[in-house]
């Protein structure tokens, strides 16, 4: 059984903080694989800046060279609204032997029941949260808190057992970078080296992005 990390995100663009999430998450707990998977039309957010196929592409110059951290289209193949259980149901259906890992933020996490269908998302993956070595997770609402009591997992060889099911937090030191700060950033002409890879810089440059 593959050890298989998800990572979603309109990557608008994709910086440093995606990277280092993938790479932490990667190397921890030994996962086989991370894919990044733009999102097309996010259901949650406003529509990306930049399009679909420059945000891919993005996505791939950022993990040139990088093994086991791979880009997934299928979002943007389907040329539909991004959601979650959607990509994780088709993303099950190619791959039913091995285990996915859906990777969020603990910011993310804390408005989880404002998905589509989120009490099935563990029908399909194990969820693997990332929080601040010093955040706490008490500021749930009562749903969300009873449904990570019920199926959080504390021993991460218990998710490498079984293919889906498992809450799982993880302590990552967090970057704080935003791609809504770098776009902000490109409207001011405040320099992006700290944040973006040099690809990434230029890529945007010669398309004209964030202007």
């Amino acid at each position: 059984m593959q050890l298989i990390g998800v990572l979603g995100g309109t990557f608008d663009p994709i910086h440093n903080g995606h990277l280092h999430l993938a790479n932490e998450v990667l190397e921890k707990l030994k996962l086989d694989e991370v894919k990044l998977i733009p999102s097309n039309i996010p259901p949650h957010r406003p529509e990306p800046s930049a399009s679909s196929e420059c945000r891919k592409k993005m996505v791939e110059l950022a993990i040139y060279g990088k093994q086991n951290l791979s880009v997934d289209s299928r979002e943007i193949r389907n040329k539909d609204i991004s959601y979650t259980i959607d990509t994780l149901e088709s993303l099950h259906k190619e791959f039913p032997k091995d285990a996915l890992f859906l990777i969020i933020g603990e910011d993310v996490f804390k408005n989880i029941n404002t998905w589509k269908s989120w009490e099935s998302l563990l029908n399909y993956c194990h969820i693997l949260v990332a929080t601040r070595p010093d955040n706490k997770t008490d500021v749930l609402c009562e749903e969300i808190k009873k449904w990570k009591d019920d199926n959080r997992a504390d021993d991460f060889n218990i998710l490498r057992a079984v293919p889906s099911g498992y809450i799982y937090f993880i302590d990552i030191p967090i970057i704080e970078i935003s791609s809504s700060m770098i776009r902000e950033c490109y409207k001011i002409n405040k320099p992006t080296n700290n944040y973006l890879a040099s690809d990434i810089i230029d890529y945007i440059k010669i398309n004209n992005l964030y202007k």
